[in-house]
C-alpha cells in the first residue's frame, strides 16, 4: 500500500485503483487494510491503493472523521465505507467480475 501526504496531490508515477482513507491508530482502518491485501491476493489483476491519510487534511477530517476506513475507487469516484467484508470488498473492486 502507497502512502500519500493528501488526495489532492499525487508523487506517484501511476495513478492508483483506490485510495483509502485512513489515520493512525485506527484498528478499523488496519483491519480494511488486511481484508484489500487477502482480496488482492485473490485477484487476477495488480490493484494499486494509495493510504490517505485524514488527519493531514482539515476537509478530509470534516468529510470522514468517523467514517473511516472509506475506500474510493478512483475510475469513476464510487465509495464504499465501513462497515465491508470481502465479498463486498471484492465486488466493490471488480464489479464486473
Amino acid at each position: 500500500m502507497r502512502e500519500k501526504a493528501d488526495a489532492n496531490q499525487s508523487p506517484f508515477d501511476e495513478p492508483a485503483d483506490l485510495l483509502l482513507f485512513t489515520t493512525l491508530g485506527c484498528h478499523l482502518c488496519e483491519e480494511a487494510e488486511r481484508m484489500l491485501a487477502t482480496v488482492a491476493c485473490s485477484q487476477s489483476f495488480t490493484l494499486t491503493v494509495d493510504a490517505i491519510d485524514i488527519a493531514d487534511d482539515e476537509a478530509l477530517v470534516e468529510k470522514y472523521g468517523i467514517l473511516i476506513p472509506v475506500l474510493k475507487r478512483a475510475r469513476d469516484g464510487e465509495e464504499l465505507g465501513w462497515p465491508f467484508d470481502e465479498e463486498l470488498l471484492a465486488r466493490f473492486i471488480n464489479p464486473l467480475g
